[in-house]
This record gives C-alpha cells, structure tokens and sequence, in this order.
C-alpha cells in the first residue's frame, strides 16, 4: 500500500487513463500504457487531491503500467 509522503494516509486511486509510445512512429512498435493516479484523501494534508476522482487537485504519484 502506498502512503502519502507529507501526511501517511493511505492514498486512493483516481480514475486510469491510457497513455501510447511510439504511436505516431511508423516503424516502432506502439506500446499503451495504463496510468493509476494515487491522490491523497487526506483533507488536512497539502498534497489533498479533493473529492473529484476524475479532475483531482493534486495528484501524489502515477503507477504506470505496460499493457502490451
């Protein structure tokens, strides 16, 4: 479990997007990523990521993760 660097709360997943390398690259494999941003639900805390999980304030940390 990942924990907030300023205040220790547990931090919460935000809603995951893609992100691809090597897409405008003909002659290059494209690669697609998925992306799990870890925002803070700590209201307290400077790095708070606020209620919306698909527009956060702050985001804390991005897991990137290698789909293909």
């Amino acid at each position: 479990m990942e924990t907030c660097p300023k205040c220790n709360s547990l931090l919460r997943t935000g809603t995951s997007f893609m992100t691809f390398e090597n897409d405008d690259t003909p002659d290059k494999e494209t690669i697609a990523y998925t992306n799990i941003p870890l925002i803070c639900p700590n209201k307290e805390c400077d790095d708070y990521g606020g209620g919306n999980l698909f527009e956060p304030r702050i985001v804390v940390e991005v897991t990137k993760n290698r789909v293909n």
